[in-house]
């Protein structure tokens, strides 16, 4: 009886892997990113401390002039992806300087101190989307549509919504001669 139910739980486990391998090697891979649209939003706050603008440069990557008003630091923020509308990631932070992440990202990208206050400045960013992702992701991920839109404030002034939508589709391979 024992060698029945090991068998059985055996043929099921198996099962579920060619399941689960069958599944998502027609939804999961190498990936091409192209950037389908771009937004900025309005966050919760009256007042902006940032202007900001977004423009795309080609398919992947985009260019993000943001100035900084005044020095100012955030103690809010909300980051959530979807892919094909569904949930994927919900990220909120009371303080998003205290997230190990954010913080790092922050202090890459824009002039920021160690106590996380962002000093008033003018700053043009061109991100190359698809090589972020291919970071992060290790160069595999779901493919389909995924949007992503972070809200970052403090209790006076919103500094940053965004709105991202990006479209991952299998990377065709290069065929060598």
């Amino acid at each position: 009886m024992l060698k029945h139910v090991v068998i059985c739980h055996v043929f099921i486990v198996f099962q579920v892997i060619y399941l689960t391998a069958h599944e998502t090697q027609n939804d999961y891979g190498e990936f091409s990113l192209k950037i389908i649209k771009f937004n900025i939003c309005k966050g919760p706050k009256r007042i902006d401390c940032t202007n900001l603008t977004m423009s795309a440069l080609n398919e992947t990557n985009l260019v993000i002039n943001i100035e900084i008003k005044k020095n100012v630091t955030i103690n809010r923020g909300k980051i959530v992806s979807m892919v094909n509308n569904k949930p994927l990631v919900r990220l909120q932070m009371k303080n998003p300087c205290d997230h190990l992440f954010m913080k790092t990202l922050f202090q890459t990208i824009l002039n920021v101190t160690q106590n996380c206050i962002f000093i008033k400045s003018k700053n043009v960013l061109n991100i190359d989307i698809a090589e972020v992702a291919k970071k992060y992701y290790g160069g595999m991920f779901l493919y389909g549509n995924i949007t992503f839109k972070s809200v970052f404030y403090n209790d006076e002034c919103n500094f940053s919504c965004t709105i991202v939508e990006v479209a991952l589709s299998p990377r065709k391979n290069k065929k060598t001669k």
